[in-house]
């Protein structure tokens, strides 16, 4: 039985996650992640596996610290991601989230949940759904939880449209 103070540790930092990103309160979602952080969207090597390592084998996205996440956000604000403009609207949903390890004592916890994002394009008025699993790993500095590690299991891979940081 995982008790109160870590389950509502690992909500807190996932809901805040998707709130800063529906948002799009870039800061904030950056603040959230450590400076060694890595953030990995694992191809599937077939229908039923997923790549196993982001340095040997393809991957949707693959960022191995908050530096490049840092150079994203660079990206979509200074307008030179021209497939980003408009910027779609999101709205991101968490839910059946299961801590599989460590404490908020430990100042490490280890965490999963069910994700959905929908988006809307304003310029095609067009509505899609990305769908899946996250993992993550969560760890206590200077009295601030951070994300460490996401892995994002996207379950639709085959997308209508492109896929970055604020639709997953």
């Amino acid at each position: 039985m995982v008790d109160p103070e870590t389950l509502a540790v690992a909500a807190d930092v996932l809901h805040r996650e998707g709130f800063y990103l529906d948002r799009r309160d870039w800061d904030a979602w950056l603040a959230l992640y450590s400076g060694d952080a890595e953030y990995w969207v694992p191809a599937w090597r077939n229908e039923d596996e997923l790549v196993e390592d982001p340095d040997t084998e393809v991957s949707m996205i693959y960022h191995a610290s908050r530096v490049a996440l840092e150079e994203r956000v660079l990206r979509v604000r200074s307008n030179k991601s021209v497939t980003t403009r408009p910027l779609p609207r999101t709205t991101h949903f968490v839910s059946n989230l299961l801590v599989q390890g460590g404490t908020a004592r430990d100042a490490s916890i280890e965490a999963t949940a069910s994700w959905s994002v929908h988006l809307f394009h304003p310029r095609s008025a067009r509505q899609d759904t990305l769908f899946g699993r996250y993992e993550y790993g969560l760890v206590q500095q200077d009295g601030t939880w951070r994300i460490r590690r996401k892995k994002i299991v996207l379950m639709n891979e085959r997308i209508p449209t492109l896929i970055d940081f604020y639709c997953l």
